[in-house]
């Protein structure tokens, strides 16, 4: 069964998903503030980690971004967090998080999340050696390193992003649908706060900051396509 970091400084609220999630099988450790989580990210595998945000010493913003260059392509950080504006939940993905769950949540949702991105994680992980490599105009997609690849130069994606760029490749320069995203991204589980629109804002700030270019054009009312300008 999975191993599961859960990372809150509020014990009552860390006690409560560990009881809810320990008779499921799941093996939990449990950080209370930022530097004991990058401590134990650093010295221990997990398969998946529960990450608040307004945390002591480094805030979870900063755990994630810490992790954004290696483990964040296969290890899924969920964030839970009473901040539910959009810009923070924009930061949240901009920090590298899989998913993100404002509080209060029910735990049926922080169940299926967690099954969700452990799926996607496990899946990656066989499957992705053996894809081929996605190759449009000039831009090429490593399916065995997530590397985005254009003009010389070179970007880490995680998981989330690379499954949303490879499926736009694969049909580019056509649309893809955004309820196909969701299928593929989130099966029968779309979270209700529909993160896509936050993975696609990240995906363009990296590809802008990087290669001067968006890459993903909005379809509106229909979904989405890959340019390259």
């Amino acid at each position: 069964m999975a191993n599961i970091l859960i990372v809150e400084d509020d014990v009552d609220i860390a006690q409560g998903i560990a009881e809810f999630l320990e008779p499921k099988g799941y093996q939990l450790d449990f950080a209370y503030n930022g530097k004991q989580a990058m401590s134990l990210i650093n010295t221990h595998s997990y398969d998946l980690v529960l990450l608040d945000i307004n945390l002591p010493f480094i805030d979870g913003f900063d755990v994630c971004r810490s992790l954004l260059h290696h483990q964040l392509t296969t290890l899924p950080v969920i964030i839970m967090s009473a901040r539910g504006a959009t810009d923070d939940i924009l930061k949240g993905f901009e920090s590298g998080a899989w998913d993100y769950l404002v509080k209060p949540f029910s735990f049926a949702e922080l169940s299926a999340r967690i099954d969700v991105n452990l799926n996607k994680a496990n899946l990656s992980k066989v499957s992705n050696a053996n894809k081929p490599s996605h190759i449009f105009n000039g831009v090429e997609l490593d399916a065995n390193t997530l590397i985005f690849h254009f003009e010389n130069q070179a970007i880490q994606l995680h998981q989330v992003g690379f499954d949303i760029v490879a499926a736009l490749l694969n049909v580019a320069p056509d649309v893809v649908k955004t309820k196909t995203l969701h299928q593929i991204l989130w099966g029968e589980d779309t979270p209700d706060s529909n993160p896509l629109r936050a993975h696609i804002y990240k995906l363009r700030k990296q590809f802008n900051q990087a290669f001067e270019q968006p890459f993903i054009t909005t379809v509106k009312g229909i979904g989405y396509r890959f340019e390259v300008l």
